[in-house]
């Protein structure tokens, strides 16, 4: 599983990884089977995007410095990490908004 989803899981930052708990799943995702086996075993892996202050202090050095590079280290993760930035500190959002 890790190796299916790494490009997409594993983008710059910290996350939690975590097992959802099977009642959860059953009432989220129903399934019926027919005919019915005589065990069903389901496995749902949740993922927690977790934004540190080193991560929007790493984020507020790329945009001062206009390292595209670093920033694109963050992929479709950067958009809520902006989204902190821009309730946090309005004027370094700004600066991101303007050179896009």
């Amino acid at each position: 599983m890790i190796e299916t989803w790494h490009d997409s899981w594993f983008e710059e930052g910290s996350r939690l990884i975590y097992i959802v708990p099977r009642g959860f799943v059953d009432k989220v995702l129903p399934v019926t089977i027919d005919p019915a086996p005589l065990q069903i075993v389901r496995v749902l892996v949740g993922r927690l995007e977790i934004v540190t202050p080193a991560t929007v202090s790493a984020v507020q050095t790329a945009l001062a410095s206009h390292d595209e590079v670093s920033l694109n280290k963050y992929g479709r993760l950067l958009e809520p990490i902006l989204q902190i930035l821009r309730e946090e500190h309005p004027e370094t959002a700004r600066n991101r908004e303007r050179h896009q």
